[in-house]
């Protein structure tokens, strides 16, 4: 690295010239080239992919059995000199052991997640349902409860209800839009039942007729995370509201109210304002644009 500093400063400072920095450090002018083109040595950079003649033949043997690990057990899945015996025991590869381990790695580093920061625009919402067990009138029962959230904003909307059912899917968004002022551009959800049929084999899904006639109705656009995915959402909805609105265990102080609507105030600094107890109900406020929430 000394050299190669020594010669770029020859020549774009010293102002030597190409053929005389070449005789005087003993390189080759086309070395010297290529140290006055780069800043740093840029290393070996291959032009052309990487050529195994002899595993050609063996390469989709060796994605298959890639491919199945993945539905078993990590510590039961194929070490490379596992995957390297088969392919010689069982399908006559006379190559080495090395362009088997290369390749391997090479499949694995490729087949990684990758995670990217996520970035909420305004006017898109998130919605979850989540669980907790809470005081109704004295005795702790199991509550269901709909989240909204506002990730640009963290402002947040959560309705809890005595089961997670079409109507209370239904009613939550209702509320929610009624408290927000407005419907969101886009709401991002998780693969429930309640707004998903089925999902097809080309990903596409088949909604549900109860959301698709709430859809209609407020024409706002789906979009759905991936199946086991919950990091698509990038943003605790269920689990911070439990947390903050909840606490650890449950006590008189988090007690769902005995009448429906009745408001329960968050605790400070937080943006998520009520807690409702609801039960279904037909109202459908007439709520058109969220675009800067």
């Amino acid at each position: 690295m000394e050299l190669y500093a020594r010669v770029r400063r020859a020549v774009q400072i010293d102002q030597m010239s190409e053929r005389e920095a070449a005789r005087t450090f003993g390189l080759s002018r086309e070395t010297v080239r290529k140290m006055l083109k780069f800043s740093v040595p840029p290393g070996y950079r291959r032009r052309a992919p990487i050529r195994r003649p002899k595993l050609e033949a063996y390469i989709a043997v060796i994605d298959q059995i890639l491919a199945l690990d993945k539905s078993i057990h990590r510590k039961q899945r194929h070490s490379v000199k596992r995957i390297f015996e088969r392919l010689r025991d069982e399908h006559g590869y006379l190559g080495g052991y090395t362009v088997v381990k290369d390749y391997v790695r090479e499949q694995k580093q490729r087949s990684k997640e990758m995670f990217v920061p996520l970035k909420h625009p305004p006017g898109h919402a998130q919605v979850d349902f989540g669980e907790a067990d809470m005081y109704v009138n004295g005795v702790l029962e199991r509550a269901h409860f709909f989240v909204m959230d506002l990730p640009h904003s963290d402002d947040g909307f959560v309705m809890a209800f005595p089961a997670e059912t079409t109507e209370a899917f239904c009613e939550g968004h209702n509320q929610a839009f009624a408290y927000f002022g407005g419907v969101p551009q886009t709401i991002l959800y998780d693969n429930t039942k309640l707004a998903v049929a089925q999902i097809l084999g080309n990903g596409t899904r088949q909604k549900t007729r109860a959301f698709s006639e709430l859809q209609s109705h407020y024409l706002f656009a789906e979009r759905f995370g991936r199946p086991g995915k919950g990091n698509d959402k990038g943003f605790p909805g269920a689990p911070a509201a439990r947390e903050q609105l909840c606490g650890a265990e449950p006590t008189s102080t988090n007690r769902m109210p005995e009448a429906a609507g009745e408001g329960i105030t968050r605790a400070p600094g937080h943006n998520r304002k009520t807690l409702r107890m609801g039960s279904a109900s037909t109202a459908a406020p007439a709520c058109r644009s969220l675009r800067s929430m």
